[in-house]
Formats: structure tokens, C-alpha cells, sequence
């Protein structure tokens, strides 16, 4: 009788032949068709640029703008943003879906490899108990063992795939349900604390569940409402803080505002109006740790009604509080595949240098991910000088291109000026939006 090991060498190989006849056996071929598109140089044309020191050019940006007219291809991303660039949905759940973790396991299984190893595998075993049976083995104990094997294997992976699918809902954020007379719900004072060096304060609030979030769409704001001391009806509405987060990533069971500190009335109107002033006085003097205050989400601003679809590209403006929207833009649609646009430029102006610690380190964290599609400016200078009479935002901003999007965020007095600045520079106004 041939040797044991020399027998299962013959059937392996034996095997392995079978198993790539059936897994390679000539079927209907799908061929992937390829789609070049022409872009700028991501490397050269994207860079970090802090003119606070001094230094930094965007020659080569404003270059390649120029140089790509082109006529822009149909996409199937494409951005209408007379609805949001990402939907409430698609915002508060960017997260790996279970969809797509099958359809790799599918890909996995049904690969030619997977079903040679199968077919070998299988072929190999039913040969091997034979030889046993033939030989007077124990076929009873084999059969049993590889019985056993087999059930505590699928009792491990069926348990795994249970806690897993488990902890992915009790991770999932829950909406928070708005059911008060006009939609109101409400959020408890949590704390207050000063950013960095900055003129500004982040107010926290907790939300009555920890799992809650407030899904709201890019440029919606959150509403608030109070009394004063005096039983007067105070409101108030501030887009949500959301530094600190990684980009996709929800808050849950937190709001966190950011607001001027200012002790003049009139210097926080001038930077988020009156009516905000007000509330923010009452927010600063009168509300304790532990207060209730009433929340509901808020207008949303970030409209585009421009002819060129899709948007490949956008250009935001900010000056003090504005970069707090942006920056929430920024993190939705830099992540690859999240939306159409390919390239983004964000050039904050402020008057001083305490301004930027609102939102530099967030900024810059952003880049160091996306610095083939994202350029920031960061530029200290008189707010009362025309933009147009300072090289460094002549260089930071692109001409207009057929698919771009420009956003204007910041004091009214400097939005109209920024708004002025980006029409001598070929934007048409339904390709500029402006928040308030």
C-alpha cells in the first residue's frame, strides 16, 4: 500500500486541478470601464498658508483656477444645495455601514481563490476519512471530532456577529425628538469656559438623553428661547460649535454654541446683530449651571442656485464668529467620496491675533488630512481696508470657474463688503451665499 503522506500529496494535487477547473472555467467577463478626469496638481496647489507670520503665496492656486476652463463633465454627485450638500441623515450617521461590510464578506466568498481552497479542502478531508475507513480506523471518532470542531466555530462567529451588530445600534445616535407647542424641546446649561486667548465663549448644554443628537443639515442653525429676569421673551440663534470633533463624527447629548463676550451690547450686535446681543446678555448675567432653556433647529442658509452643476469647487470668506459654519463644511465634505467637490479654500481675516484661537488648530488639524483638496488662508489685517487692496487675500482668492461656490460668513458690514469683493471677481450672486 502507498504511503500515507505520499498519498496525500497525490490527492492534494489532484485536488487543487479539479478545484481550478471548476473556479476558472470560462463564464460571462464584466470589464470595468475607466474614467480619466483632468484636475490641478493637488500637492503644489493646496498648501497651509498662516499670513499671520508673514509668509505664504497662492500664486500657484490662483494659476491652476485659471487654467482649468475646461467644460466640467456630469457627475453623479452632483450638489444641489437648495437642498444641503449632505442630507441630516447622511451628517449625523457617517459611519461604516453593515451593508458594506457584507458586501466585502460577499466579494470574499465568491472569489476564485476562496473556492479553489474550498474545493480542495472539501476533496482533501472526504479522501482522507476514506482512507481511514478503508484502513479500519476509528471513523466514529473522526466524524465526531470534526462535528465537534465545526460547531464551536460557528457558535463563535455567530456570537461574534450578534455582539458586534449589538454594539453598532446602542452606539447609534438617536435624533432628539422636538414635541413641545412649536417644536421646542429643551437642554440644560452644562458649563461655560473661554477659548484660549480669543474674545469668545462656549457654551455647553447637555441634552435630555446622552445618546441624542441634533441633526441639522450644513448651515442650519440651532433656535433658542428664555425669559429674562424681567419675564421678557429672549431668543436667539447660533450655529452649533463643533471643534473638536473628528470630522463625520456626531455630538451626542451635547449642543455647544460659541458666542462673543464682549461686555457692550452694541460690540456683540456688531458681530452677531441685536437680537442675539440681547440673548446673550441674558446667557451671560442671568443663566446658572443646571437652567433649562428651550432648543429647536433653526433655519438653514446654505443654498446654491447657480446653472453649473455639480459644484467641484468652493470658496469660503470668513471674518471672527463666520468660521464657525466653515469649519463644519469643511469636515463634511473633505472626507473622499462625501460630496462632489474636489477642491475647497477657506480665507479667515480677522483684526487681531487673539481672533484665530477660535478655530486654528481645527483648521490646520483639517489640512494635515486633506491637504490635496483643501487651502487656508489665515490673514490679520483692517477690516475697513478693501479686500481688494491686500495681496495676500488677491492670492488666497481664485477667480471664478464654472462649478464654483463661494460662502460669505461673518459680520453683516463685513459680508457685504466680501460679497462686493467676490462680484469684481466674475461670481454671479446666485453662486454666493451668504450667512448670516
Amino acid at each position: 500500500m502507498m504511503h500515507t503522506t505520499t498519498m496525500w500529496r497525490i490527492v492534494t494535487i489532484c485536488a487543487l486541478l479539479l478545484s481550478n477547473a471548476l473556479a476558472f472555467s470560462p463564464g460571462p467577463r464584466h470589464f470595468v470601464h475607466k474614467t480619466t478626469h483632468l484636475r490641478p496638481e493637488g500637492v503644489e496647489n493646496s498648501r497651509l498658508y498662516n499670513t499671520i507670520s508673514g509668509r505664504g503665496t497662492n500664486t500657484a492656486l490662483r494659476s491652476a483656477a485659471e487654467s482649468v476652463l475646461a467644460p466640467i463633465t456630469t457627475s453623479n454627485l452632483a450638489v444641489s444645495i437648495d437642498k444641503p450638500l449632505l442630507t441630516p441623515i447622511e451628517y449625523g450617521y457617517r459611519s461604516t455601514s453593515p451593508t458594506n461590510i457584507w458586501r466585502s464578506f460577499l466579494a470574499v466568498f465568491l472569489s476564485d481563490v476562496f473556492k479553489t481552497a474550498i474545493v480542495a479542502f472539501l476533496i482533501a478531508a472526504g479522501v482522507t476519512l476514506l482512507s481511514k475507513c478503508l484502513t479500519g480506523g476509528a471513523v466514529s471518532g473522526v466524524i465526531s471530532k470534526v462535528y465537534n470542531n465545526m460547531s464551536t466555530t460557528l457558535k463563535k462567529f455567530t456570537a461574534a456577529i450578534t455582539k458586534s451588530s449589538r454594539a453598532k445600534l446602542v452606539d447609534r445616535p438617536v435624533p432628539m425628538p422636538f414635541e413641545g407647542d412649536g417644536g421646542w424641546g429643551k437642554c440644560t446649561l452644562r458649563s461655560k469656559r473661554k477659548v484660549g486667548t480669543s474674545p469668545f465663549t462656549v457654551y455647553e448644554f447637555a441634552l435630555p438623553k446622552p445618546e441624542y443628537n441634533i441633526p441639522l443639515a450644513l448651515g442650519q442653525q440651532v433656535d433658542f428661547c428664555c425669559l429674562s429676569s424681567d419675564d421678557d421673551i429672549c431668543m436667539g440663534s447660533f450655529y452649533p460649535y463643533e471643534v473638536g470633533n473628528e470630522s463625520g463624527g456626531v455630538q451626542r447629548g451635547v449642543l455647544k454654541v460659541v458666542v462673543p463676550d464682549s461686555d457692550s451690547v452694541e460690540k456683540n450686535a456688531a458681530q452677531v446683530g441685536m437680537g442675539n446681543s440681547k440673548f446673550i446678555e441674558v446667557l451671560k448675567d442671568e443663566m446658572r449651571i443646571g437652567d433649562e432653556i428651550a432648543i429647536k433647529p433653526g433655519k438653514s442658509y446654505l443654498q446654491y442656485n447657480g446653472k453649473h452643476v455639480p459644484v467641484t469647487d468652493m470658496v469660503c470668506v470668513a471674518s471672527g464668529l463666520g468660521i464657525v459654519p466653515i469649519v463644519d463644511q469643511v469636515k463634511s465634505i473633505s472626507p473622499k467620496g462625501s460630496s462632489s467637490v474636489k477642491t475647497t479654500s477657506v480665507v479667515w481675516i480677522n483684526e487681531n491675533r487673539n481672533d484665530f484661537d477660535l478655530a486654528m488648530d481645527e483648521l490646520e488639524k483639517e489640512y494635515m488630512k486633506y491637504s490635496t483638496k483643501l487651502a487656508v488662508s489665515c490673514i490679520m489685517d483692517d477690516l475697513k481696508k478693501p479686500l481688494d487692496k491686500n495681496r495676500e487675500v488677491e492670492e488666497a482668492v481664485p477667480y471664478f470657474n464654472a462649478g464654483t461656490m463661494a460662502v460669505v460668513s461673518g459680520p453683516k458690514r463685513f459680508a457685504e463688503t466680501a460679497k462686493a469683493y467676490l462680484n469684481r471677481k466674475g461670481y454671479p450672486d446666485n453662486c454666493i451665499c451668504v450667512l448670516p
